[in-house]
């Protein structure tokens, strides 16, 4: 088979591999699509600082399941099932997860930056991280569920009961997907974004407003509920002015580790400021279901190019260098 592997820093080549064998509990998936991530792009420079080298990164992924461990019965996963992943394995025996807060596991680790994932023709995954595709839903828009998962667990971090107006600070794929999810449960959701391409995205999803700069913020001072999907000082002043006194903040993105709250703001509004990371079963359960909900127009306004599996170097790069042509790009391993 194929792999892309990241040898070292900012070292990337196809190279060919044996075909993996699933161990007791695992399945080989035959990958069909995998997503391009942001974290990818941070691996690729070094910066990500749970990955090991040699890597196959790809998390975002979506296949066919095409071997399974000799001695496992799983009545619930056949060969030939279309599959999307949940990329993290989790220990499911220590506090976190035994309380439902399995994201955040003692013991989490993630396919593509702890083990080889899926920018590949195949890739091993545990069999409790299989979610079966419903007939309905294509590939190409499957492959988005992981980040919308993202998503929807952000989203379930929410304590407000006051659901009047959300905003959401960067456009890119986890901001997009937050549009997608917010849309259903806020009378109106506004997005921040400079970029022209991923502004045209967000309005042709259904943003009810977009604004493009931060004097445009100023206008704003009633938000019950920011997203920031980028993390970087100046979204973070912009979080402080548009959410109303006893609203509240949610951190999606991390562009920047330390960005700077402003402590006097946090106490004169009395803000939440809540963190995410990661995603759940049932988070993942809930992206399915949206993914259902909406128009494939939709996720394809997102998804801006594909990339053959002997292209992907060419194409992980074109994503690094073009933030104002492509959201999400695809890799397709179907070679």
């Amino acid at each position: 088979m194929q792999s892309n592997v990241l040898l070292n820093k900012g070292i990337m080549i196809i190279e060919e591999r044996e075909l993996p064998k699933p161990g007791k509990g695992q399945v080989r998936i035959k990958t069909v699509l995998a997503g391009i991530c942001g974290s990818d792009i941070h691996a690729l420079h070094g910066l990500q600082p749970s990955l090991t080298f040699p890597r196959v990164m790809g998390h975002e992924l979506v296949g066919i399941v095409d071997a399974l461990h000799e001695t496992d019965g799983l009545s619930s996963i056949q060969i030939g099932d279309r599959v999307a992943i949940d990329p993290s394995f989790r220990c499911g025996i220590c506090e976190l997860c035994k309380t439902g807060k399995e994201n955040i596991c003692n013991n989490l680790e993630v396919l593509g930056v702890h083990c080889d994932g899926g920018f590949s023709n195949y890739f091993i995954c545990n069999s409790d991280m299989i979610h079966l595709l419903p007939a309905q839903l294509t590939f190409e828009d499957a492959v988005f569920c992981e980040p919308l998962s993202i998503a929807t667990h952000a989203i379930s971090r929410m304590h407000s009961t006051k659901r009047k107006k959300a905003a959401i600070i960067g456009a890119g794929p986890i901001g997009l997907a937050l549009l997608l999810g917010l849309k259903e449960i806020f009378d109106e959701v506004i997005v921040f974004e400079l970029l022209e391409n991923r502004k045209d995205s967000a309005r042709s999803i259904g943003a009810s407003k977009v604004f493009d700069s931060k004097e445009d913020s100023y206008l704003l001072e009633d938000i019950d509920v920011v997203f920031d999907s980028v993390s970087v000082p100046e979204t973070c002043r912009i979080s402080e002015r548009i959410v109303r006194r006893g609203g509240e903040v949610i951190i999606v993105g991390m562009a920047k580790p330390n960005i700077g709250f402003s402590l006097l703001t946090i106490l004169k509004k009395e803000l939440t400021i809540t963190g995410t990371r990661m995603t759940t079963r049932e988070d993942f359960k809930a992206a399915l279901g949206l993914l259902k909900r909406i128009d494939s127009s939709k996720i394809q306004m997102i998804i801006t190019g594909c990339w053959p599996l002997s292209n992907s170097i060419e194409g992980i790069h074109h994503v690094e260098k073009n933030s104002d042509k492509c959201i999400k790009e695809i890799i397709d391993c179907r070679e």
